[in-house]
């Protein structure tokens, strides 16, 4: 159980104050830094879709919708646009390429974790993204 602290120990610590990440606009910047040009748009439906996937999907104790899994999603978004990009000669990717993309990656990233139902529940809800 939890006990209070005596006052000379208190004395020795001091109050920290804990915030949450803005996942949509770490989002946004990473995809901008990676190449994308509708990383505002992409980031904020990307957060979306993590919200809603650890709202609607069983909770399972290898399930991971925070910062760690974003992240990851769009470290491997980014390598599959520079390579589309460098197979192009450079050229700029239309919105409808970026975001084929980005869903490539977090299928790549996610699906494999998930069970069946899960996996079903899952593709609608990127179908609706």
């Amino acid at each position: 159980g939890r006990s209070n602290l005596p006052d000379n120990l208190k004395a020795l610590f001091r109050p920290v104050a804990m915030g949450r990440p803005d996942n949509e606009l770490i989002a946004e910047v990473y995809l901008y830094s990676e190449g994308f040009v509708e990383g505002k748009s992409l980031g904020r439906k990307i957060v979306s879709l993590f919200n809603l996937s650890k709202q609607l999907l069983t909770t399972q104790q290898h399930y991971d919708w925070g910062l760690r899994a974003l992240k990851a999603v769009l470290y491997t978004a980014g390598k599959l646009v520079s390579m589309k990009k460098s197979k192009m000669g450079g050229q700029k990717l239309s919105p409808d390429e970026e975001a084929e993309l980005l869903i490539k990656a977090i299928r790549v990233n996610t699906l494999s974790k998930l069970t069946y139902n899960d996996t079903v529940a899952f593709l609608s809800l990127i179908g609706d993204i």
